[in-house]
């Protein structure tokens, strides 16, 4: 998996986790792409490699089809385009589950493209046409639309388009399956298939607003003043599993969250590695490890904690802050917005810093001690929590 494509996974995965902890019944599901024109051409641009031709128009590239070229030729495979493309999506797979695993993104259910291809795709054209939504022409399969464009459905060389896919997943997902709602996370440049997606699947007889899709834009990674840009089929770019083993999976969720889904990001390889407060993973860490320490010092401190002893502005700064968290993460789940999250973290990691900084909280005072024990102690479950719903750890001890 590119790096730039983990982007994606992390929100999706923040995504899932807010829900749940704002009280929703979440299924996590990744789609397969096993089906289609583009698999047949990854296919064969396996079977170029392993028999050293050129690779075909459109093709894949990158070091990672030789290599899969090169098991399959040791695993006895012959060079067939179709038992090539398995074993490929195969070996892909297993990479690509590796990598998520590492990166903390677990899903419940893989769905392949190809199931949709037992049946339910003819049951779907069916409907289309009933619905006089289908015209054949130019030797292809098109959605008849309420727009001036209609739109391919099924190409003259007999494959099926992306669209129609789609098309035959979320009835798939929204009918036969039922779900409530689905969110898909998508990348930006499919934007202008949402609409058309939304119209037929409103011909269909279901609310598109059940629908909702997520954009998000790529990452660039940036090395010093080098920018690196990434292309899958080219084979362009740096691995999630390199970045994994540089920065680390913490690192590189929270980097993902600073920004909105929608918006361009640039990947700082150099700040995300600094052990400073400028590195914002590193400085709500920092927060959450400097009140672990506070806690273990003061543990057989004993007296009486009293809210009203908690009156420095530092203090009741930090409490304002976090009094907010429920309502942070109950907009997060409404607007769909996972970056929230990092937003808030980098606040109450703040307010923390700077509670600490000028309030000592062991003192000579028993009261006022517990009195900010209690507050550290609050202020470190909900940094963690905070922490934990981005999927980032806490550690104790930096």
């Amino acid at each position: 998996m590119l790096f730039s494509h983990a982007r994606g996974a992390v929100v999706g995965d923040v995504v899932a986790r807010v829900l749940d902890a704002a009280g929703f019944k979440v299924q996590r599901e990744y789609y397969v792409n096993d089906q289609g024109k583009q698999i047949r051409l990854f296919g064969e641009s396996i079977r170029a490699r392993m028999l050293n031709e050129p690779i075909p128009d459109g093709g894949y590239g990158g070091d990672y089809i030789a290599e899969i070229g090169e098991q399959a030729a040791a695993a006895g495979l012959p060079p067939e385009i179709n038992e090539l493309a398995s074993f490929g999506i195969r070996w892909v797979l297993k990479a690509i589950k590796q990598d998520l695993d590492r990166l903390g993104v677990q899903h419940d259910h893989w769905f392949y493209e190809s199931t949709l291809y037992e049946g339910l795709n003819q049951e779907v054209l069916k409907r289309l046409q009933a619905l006089g939504r289908v015209v054949n022409e130019d030797d292809a399969t098109w959605f008849k639309s309420d727009s001036d464009k209609n739109e391919v459905l099924i190409r003259r060389d007999g494959y099926p388009t992306y669209f129609a896919s789609d098309i035959f997943y979320h009835v798939d997902k929204l009918q036969r399956r039922n779900f409530d709602r689905v969110v898909d996370v998508w990348g930006a440049d499919h934007q202008g298939q949402i609409g058309r997606l939304k119209e037929a699947l409103g011909v269909l007889g279901i609310e598109p607003s059940r629908l909702v899709v997520l954009l998000v834009q790529l990452v660039s990674v940036k090395r010093g003043q080098e920018t690196v840009r990434m292309s899958r089929r080219s084979g362009v770019g740096i691995s999630l599993a390199e970045m994994l083993e540089e920065v680390g999976p913490d690192a590189l969720r929270y980097f993902f969250l600073l920004r909105s889904a929608d918006a361009q990001m640039e990947f700082d390889v150099e700040l995300a590695r600094r052990q400073s407060s400028e590195n914002p993973v590193y400085y709500a860490q920092y927060a959450h490890a400097r009140l672990a320490n506070v806690l273990n010092f003061g543990a057989q401190a004993s007296g009486e904690a009293a809210l009203d002893r908690l009156n420095s502005e530092w203090e009741l700064a930090l409490m304002r802050v976090m009094l907010r968290w429920p309502d942070v993460v109950r907009e997060s789940a409404d607007a769909l917005e996972p970056h929230r999250l990092a937003f808030f973290t980098d606040e109450l990691a703040a307010a923390i810093h700077r509670f600490y900084k000028n309030c000592r909280v062991v003192t000579e005072d028993a009261g006022l001690t517990a009195s900010r024990l209690l507050l550290s102690r609050a202020a470190r479950v909900t940094i963690a929590n905070a922490l934990g719903l981005m999927g980032v750890h806490a550690p104790d001890r930096m």
